[in-house]
């Protein structure tokens, strides 16, 4: 017979019982070991000694089997006619692995283990009879096997896919929570800005307005001085270049000021620095003038500080009223932004202007180069270099350089600004600009973490990419480029 895992497998199985059936008719034995089990009959139980095999002619029977450490029994095999019952039992000779229980009304040969034991030695075509069923049941254990394997790994894979949903699903739902109390902080933060904003926003337009005034006042001050027409031309050429002067760098200025200190050689330290301040032509005329002492230098030498103080105060009150702008943008009590054709380097000049308290202390290398002009939001632009500057300032303590360069190509520009501080743990730089983290110790800088954040989104919104990086000889380097437009 050709006994295969299928359909047939089972018809074969029903066939050689019946011919086991027949047999026993033919020698009158059937009566002797024909049985009738009511639903819920035990044939044998999980660990007993096989006394007796049986042989299923109708009906049916489940195999139980004990969990370990329990009285629980957990069902395992349905067997239908054909099967024999107790079959690893009788194969092995070991104690029954499962307890048999009837599930419906069921015919049953019941013959005793030493009695088939008997027929083989006599009975050749039963033993012959007996292979095959053992074999046929065999292959149909095996395929039960193989599909409750399946199952069991269909299960456990569908257990697996629940459990890694589970599990994202408590990560989202702490960070939806993280993000709600988030969003409570800035909607709460978004009222406390758009009161600020209503209050900073009518001094600083005072402020502007007085700037405004005083400079047209002072000017027409000069014009009445009844003194030298020259000397009151120049009062007023050092006035308008202290207001045009950039910030310049440490090496620069020394190298002007050792330069200076031969040609003025009553001028005081302090004078040389305004003097290396001062643009070449209106130098120039200065050079030409015969000073009495340093006082008279220093008289006319305060026009060009009052020029240079009157640019910072008109410098910080339109990045205040940049500030107001973004916050009423930020609380949405105003969302207009203006975008303008800007030069970048002129805001970087001003955000040096206006931390040179914080700056004071450090060597200043600046090479900005000419550059095209980009479209822009130059108050937001500002406070990227703002908050560059002032994490590089912290960085740094009191001792240390900072240089600042500019490059550009036909597509972008690249704006570079290296600090000598310690640098960032290579373990964090990925995080530095993520909303809310902050390297700063509670105890020694004010930081709440987004800075860095801000920028990011400022840059982004720009279409530019801002990176940070530690250079080979320490410090950290941060790269932002920018789109030509």
């Amino acid at each position: 017979m050709d006994f295969r895992i299928g359909k047939e497998s089972v018809q074969d199985r029903e066939k050689v019982t019946t011919l086991i059936h027949t047999m026993f008719e033919k020698s009158g034995q059937s009566d002797e070991f024909l049985r009738k089990y009511d639903e819920g009959a035990v044939l044998l139980r999980e660990g007993d000694e096989l006394k007796d095999i049986f042989i299923l002619l109708d009906g049916g029977v489940e195999l139980y089997k004990k969990k370990p450490n329990s009285n629980i029994d957990y069902p395992i095999i349905k067997l239908e006619a054909g099967s024999f019952v107790g079959i690893i039992a009788f194969t092995s000779g070991e104690p029954s692995l499962t307890t048999a229980i009837v599930t419906e009304p069921s015919t049953v040969l019941k013959i005793p283990d030493s009695e088939v034991r008997n027929l083989f030695r006599k009975n050749k075509k039963f033993r012959g009879y007996m292979d095959e069923l053992i074999l046929a049941n065999l292959l149909e254990r095996f395929r039960s096997t193989i599909i409750l394997q399946m199952k069991l790994d269909s299960a456990n894979n569908k257990l697996r896919e629940e459990r890694n949903e589970l599990k994202k699903a408590l990560q989202d739902l702490k960070e939806a929570q993280e993000h709600l109390i988030y969003q409570e902080k800035m909607a709460t933060l978004g009222q406390l800005v758009a009161g600020f904003a209503h209050e900073v926003n009518n001094p600083t337009a005072s402020l502007l307005r007085s700037t405004e005034t005083l400079q047209s006042r002072i000017s027409e001050m000069m014009h009445r001085v009844e003194n030298n027409n020259r000397i009151n031309s120049l009062a007023e050429k050092l006035f308008q270049a202290g207001k045009k002067a950039d910030y310049p760098d440490t090496s620069t200025l020394r190298k002007k000021t050792r330069e200076l200190k031969n040609e003025f050689d009553h001028a005081g330290p302090s004078q040389l620095r305004l003097l290396a301040q001062i643009q070449e032509p209106v130098l120039d005329e200065i050079k030409a003038i015969s000073f009495s002492d340093a006082d008279e230098l220093n008289f006319y030498l305060g026009y060009f500080d009052l020029g240079k103080m009157f640019k910072n105060i008109e410098s910080a009150g339109n990045r205040i009223a940049g500030l107001v702008k973004s916050l009423k943008s930020y609380s949405r009590s105003d969302t207009d932004q203006e975008w303008e054709e800007v030069d970048i380097r002129e805001g970087i000049h001003d955000t040096l202007q206006l931390t040179s308290n914080r700056i004071k202390y450090y060597d200043i290398d600046i090479d900005l180069p000419e550059v095209p002009l980009i479209s822009a939001n130059p108050a937001a632009l500002n406070q990227v270099w703002t908050n560059i500057v002032l994490n590089a300032a912290d960085a740094m303590g009191k001792k240390g350089s900072l240089e600042i360069s500019c490059t550009h190509n036909e597509e972008q520009i690249t704006v570079t600004i290296r600090d000598t501080g310690p640098g960032i743990d290579e373990e964090i730089i990925e995080r530095i600009f993520e909303s809310n983290f902050s390297t700063k110790k509670s105890d020694i800088k004010f930081g709440l973490g987004i800075g860095l954040s801000i920028s990011k989104d400022i840059v982004h919104q720009h279409g530019g990419e801002i990176t940070a990086s530690n250079a080979p000889n320490g410090g950290a380097v941060f790269t932002v480029t920018l789109p030509v437009r």
